[in-house]
């Protein structure tokens, strides 16, 4: 019956929410909090889901992303700390001979991150659910309740904001495109 649907849902969906929790809170027990609150307030509010207007993914994505905002204001942490290296994040393999190359990405990242930190919040949202949660415009600007037209201005807004930042540190395409990469 109803609870059936409702675990295979979970099943479906749960690590999606997890990873999202993740990237926007950066800790791993907040990002388990952002799962059972999400499935938990999406089951109290199962009656106002219309699969017209969204996908059940991207309705719960809209959920989980709601309910990140409502705990970075809470804990006032205002940044998306996706980029930062924590004993949760894997180290990335590394393709380019040498120790140098390990030192150089680290710091291209670091360059990236700061840069990114300094990104309004509408932007490094977009950054956030493009680039690391890998999700579509479309989706994106169902979740954020936004025109397409302006997440793809977000995007290029925060591309060029970051490209600006990294140059004006001495970085050239080629190693803004390594930073990009490396996270």
């Amino acid at each position: 019956g109803d609870q059936d649907a409702f675990d295979e849902l979970y099943h479906l969906h749960a690590q999606a929410i997890y990873r999202l929790g993740w990237a926007m809170l950066q800790q791993s027990q907040a990002a388990e909090d952002v799962v059972q609150e999400t499935f938990l307030r999406a089951y109290k509010a199962r009656h106002r889901f219309d699969p017209a207007r969204a996908s059940f993914g991207t309705w719960l994505y809209q959920i989980a992303l709601n309910y990140c905002r409502s705990h970075l204001r809470r804990k006032r942490l205002l940044t998306i700390p996706w980029l930062r290296q924590t004993d949760d994040t894997p180290d990335l393999p590394d393709t380019r001979p040498g120790p140098e190359s390990h030192t150089l990405r680290g710091e291209y990242r670091r360059l990236l991150w700061d840069a990114v930190q300094s990104l309004s919040e509408p932007l490094k949202e977009v950054v956030t659910l493009h680039y690391y949660m890998e999700l579509p415009a479309v989706e994106i600007a169902v979740m954020l309740e936004c025109p397409e037209g302006t997440v793809y201005s977000r995007l290029h807004n925060a591309r060029r904001r970051l490209a600006e930042m990294l140059t004006a540190q001495g970085l050239t395409a080629p190693e803004i495109l390594e930073a990009q990469n490396a996270h």
